[in-house]
């Protein structure tokens, strides 16, 4: 911090709106062209949870974590050009941080360059504006290869969210105290889900390999599509065939392991 920097701009599209008297509830929504939802924010969304206590830096280095405003004014919201984060992954902060401005990760894929719709909802009164996100001038690439590059993030970043569903659930039925394990189902279902949650990949130093069905795990798992999904994303370029071969892959596992008959039924 003791490093002199300047001050980048907001790293999204700007929103801007004024209320004129105080508001119960606001929501933000982020709609594609076919209308289906992008982002979603709202006035009464809990601000991030991070425990300082296991962070091996100081916290000034964090963007503070805010919520839509409510009170009388003037506001300005800074909506990423991204998808949700993934839910259920562990928060963690890059190394290439910005003073009491980094933000964790990882992040959800970015959108596909076009039109989008920004619906502000006050207390049940909705507002549209049509916002249009455009491709950075200085990249070089097909809009064959931009499109294959999107849907294959979108697929990971899908595959990853199925298991995550997946993964409550587990969670839930282990939490359940009333359930009536069979003899040695909980040990196998604990075995299965796997422990913690999935980390930040470190793509620059780190790699993933395939592992035998029966040592896989739902977190394990899921940590690949995070790796996989921070690989495609972080270049504006065709995906590789490795790439390629890797998404069919990890989706043909993901099956798999929503195929097993602990979860039959549940």
């Amino acid at each position: 911090p003791d490093e002199a920097t300047g001050k980048n701009p907001p790293d999204g599209a700007i929103i801007d709106y004024y209320l004129s008297s105080p508001a119960k509830e606001i929501m933000l929504e982020i709609l594609d062209a076919k209308g289906a939802l992008v982002r979603k924010y709202a006035s009464k969304d809990s601000p991030e949870q991070l425990d300082s206590l296991k962070m091996p830096h100081p916290t000034y280095w964090i963007r503070p974590s805010k919520t839509l405003s409510t009170v009388v004014g003037h506001h300005r919201w800074v909506w990423d050009l991204r998808y949700m984060p993934p839910k259920g992954a562990d928060r963690q902060f890059a190394i290439a941080a910005v003073y009491k401005n980094t933000a964790s990760s990882p992040a959800g894929p970015l959108v596909h360059p076009g039109i989008y719709t920004v619906r502000l909802t006050i207390d049940g009164n909705s507002l549209e504006q049509k916002l249009t996100v455009r491709l950075d001038p200085r990249v070089i690439m097909s809009a064959a290869d931009l499109q294959l590059n999107t849907d294959k993030s979108l697929q990971v970043y899908q595959l990853y969210n199925e298991l995550q569903y997946l993964r409550e659930r587990v969670d839930a039925r282990l939490q359940d105290v009333k359930y009536k394990w069979k003899k040695g189902e909980r040990e196998a279902m604990q075995a299965l889900r796997g422990a913690g949650d999935p980390e930040t990949p470190d793509v620059l130093y780190g790699s993933i390999t395939e592992s035998p069905i029966e040592k896989e795990t739902i977190v394990s798992l899921q940590e690949k599509l995070l790796y996989l999904l921070a690989v495609l994303q972080g270049a504006d370029a065709k995906p590789t065939k490795q790439m390629l071969e890797a998404v069919e892959r990890l989706k043909e596992r993901s099956t798999q392991l929503k195929s097993s008959r602990l979860f039959a039924g549940k």
